[in-house]
């Protein structure tokens, strides 16, 4: 079966990994080709209350698990051409699979998400786009990407707060949930940098959860800054789609607007700190309407282990008043500690406290306690 071959695979790659005596995570086949590979293995237990399944039965202690195998193909025939080919495989859903919160616990890309992925009747493969670097002078360029492509790539992105494999694993703190980023659809993308200031821009064809194709649309406007304490991002994005959504009278048509803030700024050698801010209109049914979320990333430089990374975050969300949510506000804190075994392997031990607050039942909320290993290989 694939999924038994699945987890033979990753349990190599991680046996390979720690052994391995190299210090490059990507291989390259010739002077244009490389390939890149990963294998994650997540282990989340959770003690929740007031949590119920499919079976109206009350969840209160259970563990779960998902293996995950991504690979990338990247040929650049030249300096300003690139071709990319992302694939993932994956078994399991770890806690996700019980739907027990409106924030995901761990926030990859699961076995249900990779099965007929956007209901595009496509398999297992991620990405698959093009890109070409138009160098107007040494600090100023225009590239320009399209193909199968995701927007978080581009869009609300965060240096400390940005990779649910190396860093935090809830949903809220990899990309602020109320962007409503489209991943995985055909697509193009603009991204201009000219010294310190970026500018990005993504257009996307999408489908929604009623199965209607719509667009998406997004602008990033990013400054880059080195102060006395160490460098920093402030990036300030908004985004729109076409009006391919029901609103919530569920008789006519509208279409989801929101913009947001994504911050962070190097504090000293050591420190790091990041912020968002989200807001969306909701004319249409959607959980929340605004969002803010604050973190901080450690390294352990202080502890003589460098490579390592401490890190902590809380999010608050307020449940959408004009739409059909059930949902008061939305409150989530997480915190980790990645160790670093070398350039193939690392182990993150995690923690999170989340709970909905709702309006006419009882709140769920739970602590998960996980693992993730990851294997480069």
């Amino acid at each position: 079966m694939i999924h038994g071959s699945i987890i033979r695979i990753s349990l190599l790659a991680i046996f390979i990994a720690t052994f391995h005596p190299g210090t490059s995570t990507a291989y390259d086949l010739t002077d244009s080709f490389s390939v890149e590979g990963k294998a994650t293995i997540v282990v989340q237990h959770a003690d929740l209350d007031n949590v119920f399944n499919e079976s109206d039965n009350k969840v209160s202690d259970t563990g779960r698990g998902a293996t995950i195998l991504d690979f990338g193909l990247n040929y650049h025939p030249t300096d300003n051409d690139e071709f990319q080919i992302t694939y993932s495989f994956a078994e399991g859903e770890a806690i996700n699979g019980i739907e027990a919160f409106s924030l995901a616990p761990f926030a990859d890309d699961l076995e249900e998400d990779l099965s007929d992925i956007n209901n595009s009747d496509r398999y297992n493969l991620l990405e698959a786009w093009y890109k070409h670097t138009f160098n107007f002078s040494e600090q100023s360029s225009l590239g320009i990407t399209a193909g199968i492509i995701g927007s978080s790539g581009y869009i609300d992105d965060n240096e400390y707060a940005n990779d649910e494999i190396s860093q935090f694993m809830n949903d809220i703190f990899v990309n602020n949930t109320l962007a409503n980023l489209p991943d995985y659809d055909v697509g193009a993308a603009l991204e201009f940098e000219s010294g310190l200031w970026s500018v990005k821009a993504v257009a996307m064809e999408s489908e929604n959860d009623d199965r209607n194709d719509y667009n998406y649309y997004a602008i990033q406007i990013g400054h880059h800054v080195a102060t006395r304490w160490g460098t920093g991002n402030y990036r300030i994005y908004a985004f729109s789609t076409d009006d391919e959504f029901v609103d919530n009278d569920g008789i006519g048509e509208d279409n989801l607007i929101g913009y947001g803030l994504s911050l962070d700024q190097q504090i000293n050698e050591s420190i790091g700190a990041f912020a968002r801010i989200g807001i969306q209109d909701d004319e249409v049914p959607v959980d929340h309407d605004e969002m803010i979320s604050l973190g901080i990333s450690i390294a352990g430089n202080k502890w003589n282990r460098p490579d390592d990374t401490l890190g902590a975050a809380i999010a608050f969300l307020d449940g959408a008043s004009k739409s059909s949510s059930e949902i008061n506000d939305t409150k989530a804190f997480e915190a980790y500690y990645r160790y670093i075994f070398s350039d193939y392997f690392d182990l993150t031990l995690d923690a999170q406290w989340i709970e909905d607050d709702l309006r006419e039942s009882k709140d769920p909320k739970g602590i998960l306690i996980g693992l993730r290993f990851n294997a480069n290989f």
